[in-house]
């Protein structure tokens, strides 16, 4: 079985951008964008998984269904579905915590109205590796010592969190897949739950109900605010440029909320940051490309 390897780059010339995270296999004869580039980042880390499943979720565009650009998710989510067949995600990487809070694991199944359908088409049946992407023995060695610095433990237990991330996805999954998608108030149930989920995996016996009930009103606010943004988007009433400040605007009000009502290390459990260090996940050279200079 070949490797999958979760690759980063972090994107200096725009001081509160998350990292740009794409895929790679572990020969290094194949990679997949995720919406961005795909050379000249360092390795995160890498699992086990087959090459040609992960090519076919990757879809030819490189984005595994992530249709649009930050209403469905960023390159974190095209890469975490790629990722699928090696059961890792981009975790570590600057910035994903709160990608992931605000747009789940592995995306958000639609737009407004219907629009942006984004099905998440896992490929089970495929097997085996692309030609490559196919590792020599030594190669195969060196690449499980590398995986086997991650300890059994920390492994058991992010393969439940993704078995359980699946299973949240996977309610709906009709409804996620039908020519609509879920209805507004389904759409936010389904990523409140999914960033409860997330807060209950992070922060664990130090998360009391005041608190959850908190961070469940916090993440609520946050998502009926891009919705509407979304929604005015959508019905043309706003530039791409003021659709795009308008998120960012609401990613940092949200890191801020979270920052009042959590403890430092809590905070830091749970986006991987320190309070204040906010974070945008729009990337202007992504963006550029997608909605040009409007």
């Amino acid at each position: 079985m070949g490797t999958l390897v979760v690759m980063r780059y972090p994107t200096r010339m725009f001081a509160k951008l998350a990292d740009h995270t794409y895929v790679m296999c572990g020969t290094g004869g194949k990679a997949w964008g995720c919406w961005g580039g795909k050379t000249g980042g360092t390795e995160l880390r890498r699992g086990p998984g087959s090459t040609k499943r992960a090519d076919a979720i990757a879809q030819p565009d490189e984005r595994a269904w992530i249709k649009c650009y930050l209403i469905n998710g960023v390159c974190h989510q095209a890469a975490n579905r790629i990722l699928l067949p090696a059961g890792i995600t981009v975790s570590g990487a600057r910035g994903y915590g709160v990608s992931e809070a605000l747009y789940g694991t592995y995306g958000r199944p639609r737009g407004p109205f219907g629009t942006c359908l984004s099905p998440f088409n896992q490929y089970p049946g495929v097997t085996g590796d692309l030609p490559e992407c196919i590792e020599a023995r030594a190669m195969q060695r060196k690449a499980a010592r590398k995986t086997l610095t991650r300890s059994a433990e920390a492994s058991k237990r992010e393969g439940k969190y993704i078995k359980g991330v699946l299973a949240i996805y996977g309610k709906d999954e009709r409804a996620l897949r039908s020519a609509k998608g879920l209805p507004s108030p389904d759409l936010a149930k389904l990523h409140i739950e999914l960033f409860m989920y997330k807060v209950e995996y992070s922060l664990g016996s130090r998360l009391g109900k005041s608190l959850s009930a908190k961070l469940r009103d916090i993440r609520l606010s946050t998502e009926w605010s891009r919705m509407k943004i979304e929604d005015i988007f959508t019905n043309k009433e706003m530039k791409p440029s003021e659709f795009v400040n308008a998120l960012n605007t609401e990613t940092i009000l949200f890191q801020e909320a979270a920052a009042g009502a959590l403890k430092a290390q809590q905070y830091k459990s749970l986006f991987g940051l320190k309070p204040g260090d906010n974070v945008i996940l729009a990337d202007p050279r992504i963006v550029k490309k997608v909605y040009g200079n409007k």
